[in-house]
């Protein structure tokens, strides 16, 4: 028997071995090969929504470092609008001269100091969240002309120029019927300011033009146009943010932590000069002086709470505040995702 009769032999009885040997092999190959460019594929993709998901950090930071530089310049303005809406210093200048309406213009200024200090809470509060939800739907500032972009931001103004003095005359309106009954000479304690404060945002919550409650109408005091538009569409979704629970109870938030920093900076000053609690209600064992415990007349806190509002120190305190946020910033990442 020769050699090739023998092979020929051999491959006849494990043929089918051979066969199912071959297929094994080929789809062992076929396989590896599809699970590389499957793998190849995977790691493409992936490269691919890196650099997307880190363009879209790099560009959100962008849009916020740019919000944020906006609000600080703005802070300014709406300063200014503040004490032009709720002067005091008319008042105050008059009480210099000693006129014989003194105690009149003491409880004049009592409610405008009062009203001052809510109407730059409220309307920074306002104001960062609008350019926040307002800079976000923008996104890049390329995809929006110049001259509908600044239209567009002129809201703002707006806002400076009609909304603020009308939250003004609300707020003097509410302030006067929580703080008349209140006699100048009363010893209050922080936890009264506080409570004060508080009653002051009841009022406000349950006034018809309630400014979270309206705050649309404060920033946009005109119709917005049904036509369908670039322009229109934005208008109507920052309207739709405006009008959400989402950015309601956000501006609720921030309005209490701002009244928070506000007491904050007053228990600064409280102890000065400040008469303490009897010794029955206080340790006179401890040295420490808790603010808490001190009691001043109104009268006396009306010049150093108008001190520090008369100061940019705290509007720019409350506006640093704001723009490090952690939930206004995810509110501005979240406005900026959905319409992308």
């Amino acid at each position: 028997m020769t050699i090739f009769s023998k092979l020929n032999g051999f491959f006849s009885r494990h043929r089918n071995k051979f066969i199912v040997g071959g297929i094994i092999i080929t789809g062992s190959v076929l396989l590896t090969r599809y699970a590389q460019q499957r793998l190849k594929e995977w790691q493409e993709r992936e490269t691919k929504e890196f650099l997307e998901r880190n363009r879209k950090q790099n560009h959100f930071e962008s849009i916020s470092r740019t919000c944020n530089q906006t609000i600080i310049n703005l802070t300014a303005a709406l300063f200014e609008a503040v004490c032009t809406s709720l002067n005091t210093d008319e008042i105050i200048d008059d009480l210099k001269n000693n006129p014989n309406n003194k105690v009149e213009n003491w409880n004049n200024l009592k409610s405008l100091v009062f009203a001052k200090s809510c109407l730059i809470i409220y309307s920074t509060v306002m104001l960062v969240v609008t350019l926040k939800i307002q800079l976000s739907i923008i996104g890049d500032p390329n995809s929006v002309p110049n001259d509908m972009q600044e239209k567009y931001l002129s809201h703002c103004q707006s806002f400076l120029n009609l909304g603020v003095p009308k939250l003004a005359a609300i707020m003097l309106n509410e302030v006067k019927k929580t703080m008349e009954p209140i006699d100048l000479k009363k010893q209050m304690k922080l936890s009264d300011i506080e409570a004060l404060y508080w009653a002051i945002q009841s009022a406000l919550a349950t006034n018809n033009e309630n400014p979270v409650d309206q705050f649309r109408k404060y920033i946009f005091h005109d119709h917005i146009p049904d036509e369908n538009n670039i322009y229109n569409d934005i208008l109507r979704d920052t309207a739709d943010f405006l009008d959400s629970e989402e950015v309601k109870s956000l501006t609720t938030h921030c309005i209490n932590r701002a009244f928070i920093l506000l007491g904050d900076q007053v228990a600064e000053f409280y102890t000065q000069n400040g008469s303490k609690l009897p010794p029955a209600v206080t340790n006179v064992a401890s040295d420490f002086l808790n603010p808490f415990d001190v009691k001043k007349p109104l009268a006396k806190l009306i010049p150093i709470t108008n001190g520090l509002l008369s100061k940019p120190s705290f509007p720019q305190h409350l506006v640093q505040q704001l723009i490090t946020n952690e939930k206004i910033q995810n509110l501005s990442a979240n406005v900026y995702e959905s319409l992308l």
